[in-house]
């Protein structure tokens, strides 16, 4: 957050400069309020872009492997301009490729995934999750480690056979 706030301060002090070199090459003809307009417009535009851009900004720092399989969009009275494209504030992403470093698969129907849950102005979060294909359910790696000898005795939670992070979880085959 820290960041972006020096980032917006910055563009402004940018846009505030070009409109003082513009006012000197134009041999000090433009009205005073230029600059200050200047320097808020860049900074508006600035935080604009960075909210619109935060997704998929994000999803270029996992790998190509990583997949969206959900996106929470919202819209802001403080921001009237997410009434026309709302903006994307969290989303979920599942990650079967090999550089995730997931165990073997247990079964042909059972696939390990990496979940990563982000959300905007908040620490990301990443757990492996053991999908049942065939059954429609998920638990969570950890809790299928401690029932390894009975899977059956773990805390399945049942999904919609349609969910996007279980179609992405189970499609193709193994973990590669």
């Amino acid at each position: 957050m820290l960041i972006d706030f020096v980032s917006t301060i910055a563009a402004g002090f940018a846009a505030a400069g070009l409109v003082m070199g513009l006012n000197r090459l134009s041999g000090r003809r433009l009205p005073k309020w230029t600059m200050p307009a200047g320097a808020g417009l860049a900074m508006l535009l600035f935080m604009v872009w960075n909210e619109y851009s935060w997704a998929d900004r994000t999803r270029l720092t996992l790998p190509e492997s990583a997949v969206v399989t959900f996106r929470n969009e919202r819209s802001d009275f403080w921001r009237p301009w997410t009434f026309l494209a709302p903006v994307t504030t969290r989303m979920a992403l599942v990650d079967r490729g090999p550089e995730a470093g997931l165990p073997a698969d247990p079964g042909p129907d059972m696939r390990h995934a990496k979940l990563y849950l982000m959300e905007r102005w908040r620490p990301s979060y990443g757990l492996t999750v053991l999908f049942d294909c065939a059954g429609a359910r998920r638990v969570d790696a950890s809790a299928a480690e401690a029932t390894a000898a009975d899977l059956a005795a773990a805390d399945w939670q049942e999904l919609d056979p349609e969910d996007p992070t279980l179609r992405a979880a189970c499609e193709g085959g193994g973990n590669g």
